[in-house]
């Protein structure tokens, strides 16, 4: 774990592409919290947001070799083995999919860490591969996904949650995540290496991580999850509140949908998702939208 943290301080730093909108403050509501998505809101993700990770067999090599896990064979039969196991690790996500997806659970979310502790143990008693722990897998899945997907604080990204929190506001989150999530939160907000889920400045009931309950934005559950939490901790209605998002679908759709206020995070070209292809999403206006995380200080002035 202690490697973990080192990758974490060697991440290159990364920088947004202004998507060529204009931001809009003008609307004034009285907003008493802001909840916030991870990928491509408050993290630059480097391929634009979790689910586009782009896999190869060299990082998963590479990941594999930082966490003690030994691949058997000569060259050959080493590239043969991750090649399966990257094909394996395609096929457990797209039949897990489909296998759960149904009318009442239309974006259903996998475990990651689970499918990768199938996918070793399964090699491992074929003898392809060589497993000290089960610690190993969980290094492993960190850092594969890591690098697969770099990620960077997005600018003013702790400035404005620290300076929220100060002000006593409460702050949420929902996101389309996976255990790792609230570890990278944590180093790039506080400079705190933690496995807790707890993510610093946030209140722990109001932050929502979609593989905890197998479903994903812009499954209207977790934002029903999040307004039944703010109003039993704070008496809050989801009116009172901001949700920020870089995607019209899954953050600005879903969040008015389910009668939250909301705001499209344009800050960054490759994250910006419009959706403009959806004729519901398309017909969607959010209440906001901003191209520098630190306009939100203003709206709360």
């Amino acid at each position: 774990m202690e490697y973990i943290k080192s990758f974490l301080a060697q991440l290159e730093p990364l920088t947004p592409v202004p998507a060529g909108i204009d931001p809009d403050l003008s609307r004034r509501h009285k907003l008493r919290a802001f909840v916030f998505d991870v990928y491509g809101t408050l993290l630059i993700s480097d391929s634009g947001d979790i689910d586009e990770s782009v896999i190869s067999s060299e990082n998963l090599r590479k990941a594999m070799k930082y966490s003690n896990i030994v691949i058997r064979g000569d060259a050959k039969y080493q590239k043969k083995t991750l090649d399966e196991m990257l094909d394996e690790f395609v096929r457990a996500i797209r039949d897990f999919h489909k296998r759960h997806r149904t009318i009442e659970r239309p974006y259903p979310e996998i475990d990651i860490q689970h499918i990768w502790e199938s996918i070793l143990h399964r090699n491992h008693s074929r003898g392809r591969i060589q497993l000290d722990n089960d610690m190993c897998i969980k290094c492993m899945t960190f850092i594969f996904e890591i690098l697969s997907n770099p990620l960077y604080p997005m600018p003013g990204m702790t400035e404005v949650i620290r300076e929220l929190s100060h002000r006593i506001i409460p702050l949420g989150i929902v996101s389309n995540a996976q255990f790792y999530t609230p570890v990278v939160l944590n180093y790039f907000l506080s400079g705190r290496f933690t496995e807790e889920d707890h993510v610093d400045f946030f209140d722990p009931d109001l932050t929502i991580f979609s593989y905890k309950y197998k479903r994903s934005k812009p499954d209207q559950f977790l934002f029903q999850i999040l307004a039944e939490a703010l109003e039993k901790k704070h008496g809050l209605h989801p009116d009172d509140v901001l949700f920020i998002g870089n995607d019209m679908q899954k953050d600005v759709y879903a969040g008015q949908i389910t009668g939250f206020r909301t705001a499209l995070f344009a800050g960054d070209r490759k994250s910006l998702k419009l959706r403009e292809e959806i004729e519901r999403v398309r017909n969607t206006k959010p209440d906001y939208i901003i191209t520098d995380l630190r306009q939100l200080l203003t709206l709360n002035n």
